[in-house]
């Protein structure tokens, strides 16, 4: 598996490790070693020893016991390839002549060179290594092609007894293994494979295997996770567990360990709540960092949390999809409390706060609950939660008035909401996330292409009406309730639209926003959920504002640190109209003049969901 740079991240072992090569990439050395060793007249014979055979069953009558035999390259070729596994033990007189008549009746059909590359591509080297590319990349940490002539005698001599010669922890070859080699060696220059001068120089090479690859970097397991189930999607886990895949990803490893330790950074003390983040390219819906675990639980794909007024964007989309002016649209801000379908709710704002008659625009700047459930009346509880499917949240969503602010029955993933944000920065087109871009299968040399991810998108606003959600979004950031504490323009040296988040009693928090390149969703909380946060790092109480922001401000101020600055695109108003029906037909004066700053309280003092 590969980040975009090429660089290998992590490898999937399967029971049997094998990577099938063609005959030209054997090298020059190691099918001359494997014939010596196994097989000396592989050239002279018709794929069966039966004078062999035939010498094995006398000695059996005569002795009454029943020996193993010689067998041929051909045979032994046989045996993996149509022996089962619990029949390859029966030594006896018939299986053996079974295996005989294979080999003769598959001689007729290929030549000797096949016959030896499917040999070396197919047996067993120990180390859990099956064939000569994996056998040469596990002992030496090089391709079959690149074995030197001590190299190739060391491993044609393991085939043997592949578990005595296993190399020692210190990566040097034990004494066992190099009296083998020199044997293979010996062999071979009987042989006539090569001369006397060669087997002294490679004899006198002290044999050295390479150390053991180093383990996977543990900061990329979330995202290996992600892209272990995506190619199990794709293409079957039957195609996994055969193996011979090269897996491209979408993982860029600099934003990835940004992630990581912007988060750890952040979190950084003794029972301190866990956080997750993820990246995804609006462009393409290419993942580019994704990370979040505690322990064996990935909480970036599999945490279904609570969104709080994150949520609010989603109620947004769908007013713009109606053409329904933010600016010019106003409703009362107040307690409320609605009788829908028999059941009623009670709708307070953070702090109990009653802002009076705010437009729409103003409403999203200070997260405003009781604005969110009227407008999500009155456009259909149900066209906001097929707006928020349409925009990438996957989780079912149902249509209650406690969903317009993020009172979901489920919940929903960082994915998800890092993935629906992308839509506003696309220009309306949402395209599913995904981290595999290419999947190769190669077999004996050959390589074909068993994936290749097609970009496609869904337009789900038009470009103008994500432009007018961009700049209502901008607000929370300039003016909003993202401003309280941080001002990200500075901070991450670039224009960025969000939204922050919270649950009652502070259980889940949430930062969501993104630049033209880059939608980034954060969210902390602990694994275990309905734990509030409270006390952490000095704060009485954890909500967007604080601990996801500083985490989503120290991420993309590195992960954006030498990109181009782009805006956003200037959006044009006159498509838009007021809403005026429903929660929304109180009468009022127009309010004059642009709204006014929200003016934030103690971040020590906050006390309430927002």
């Amino acid at each position: 598996m590969y980040d975009v740079d090429g660089n290998r991240i992590s490898e999937f072992k399967a029971e049997e490790n094998r990577r099938t090569i063609g005959e030209d990439e054997l090298g020059e050395y190691l099918p001359q070693a494997v014939v010596a060793v196994e097989d000396r007249r592989f050239y002279e014979h018709y794929g069966a020893d039966f004078a062999g055979i035939g010498r094995a069953a006398w000695e059996d009558l005569q002795t009454l016991t029943v020996s193993q035999g010689g067998s041929t390259i051909t045979e032994q070729l046989m045996k993996n390839l149509y022996i089962s596994e619990e029949r390859r033990g029966n030594i006896s007189l018939w299986r053996r002549l079974e295996q005989a008549g294979l080999a003769f009746a598959y001689e007729r059909r290929h030549t000797k060179d096949e016959i030896l590359t499917a040999y070396l591509n197919t047996v067993y080297f120990g180390d859990g290594a099956y064939g000569a590319e994996e056998a040469a990349e596990t002992y030496f940490g090089k391709s079959a092609a690149d074995l030197t002539l001590d190299e190739a005698a060391a491993l044609a001599g393991f085939l043997h007894s592949p578990s005595t010669y296993l190399p020692e922890e210190d990566g040097e070859g034990s004494e066992i293994a190099t009296e083998r080699r020199d044997a293979v060696l010996e062999m071979m220059y009987e042989q006539a494979m090569i001369s006397s001068e060669e087997m002294d120089e490679a004899e006198d090479v002290a044999l050295a295997f390479s150390p053991d690859q180093p383990p996977d970097d543990p900061v990329h397991e979330p995202f290996v996770e992600a892209v272990w189930r995506e190619v199990e999607t794709e293409i079957g886990a039957e195609a996994l567990e055969r193996g011979g895949l090269t897996i491209y990803t979408t993982l860029d490893p600099t934003l990835q360990q940004e992630a990581a330790d912007s988060v750890e950074e952040t979190l950084d003390e003794s029972g301190d709540p866990s956080g997750a983040v993820v990246s995804v390219e609006p462009q393409n819906g290419a993942i580019r960092a994704l990370t979040g675990q505690k322990d064996d639980f990935n909480l970036a794909l599999d945490a279904r949390r609570q969104p709080g007024s994150a949520f609010k964007p989603f109620v947004l989309a769908t007013a713009l999809k109606e053409f329904v002016s933010p600016d010019a649209t106003y409703y009362y801000s107040r307690n409320l409390s609605i009788d829908y379908e028999g059941e009623v709710y009670e709708v307070q704002n953070y702090d109990g706060v009653e802002r009076g008659r705010i437009p729409l625009s103003q409403a999203m700047a200070e997260s405003d609950n009781a604005v969110h459930v009227q407008l999500a009346l009155d456009l259909g509880l149900g066209n906001v939660t097929e707006t928020a499917a349409a925009m990438g949240v996957t989780t079912p969503v149902d249509p209650y008035p406690a969903t317009a602010i993020g009172g979901l029955g489920t919940g929903v993933s960082a994915l998800e909401m890092a993935s629906a944000y992308a839509t506003f920065a696309a220009s309306g087109i949402h395209r599913e996330p995904y981290a595999v871009e290419l999947v190769d299968k190669s077999n004996f040399g050959e390589s074909e292409s068993v994936y290749d991810h097609k970009l496609e998108g869904r337009r789900v606003l038009s470009g103008n009406q994500a432009a007018v959600g961009t700049e209502v979004l901008r607000r929370v950031v300039r003016s909003g309730t993202a401003s309280f504490y941080h001002d990200l323009d500075s901070e991450i040296g670039r224009p960025s639209a969000g939204k922050t988040g919270t649950t009652d009693d502070f259980v889940d928090a949430w930062y969501v926003g993104y630049t033209p390149r880059l939608s980034t969703a954060v969210w902390v909380g602990y694994p275990e959920g309905h734990k509030p946060m409270l006390d952490v790092h000095d704060e009485s109480v954890v909500n967007g504002e604080t601990l996801p922001m500083d985490i989503w401000s120290t991420y993309m101020a590195g992960a954006t640190a030498g990109d181009p600055v782009f805006d956003f695109p200037r959006p044009d108003r006159r498509e838009f109209v007021p809403l005026f029906r429903g929660y929304a037909a109180s009468p009022a004066p127009a309010l004059g003049g642009a709204p006014p700053r929200i003016i934030p309280p103690p971040r020590e003092r906050l006390n309430g969901a927002r």
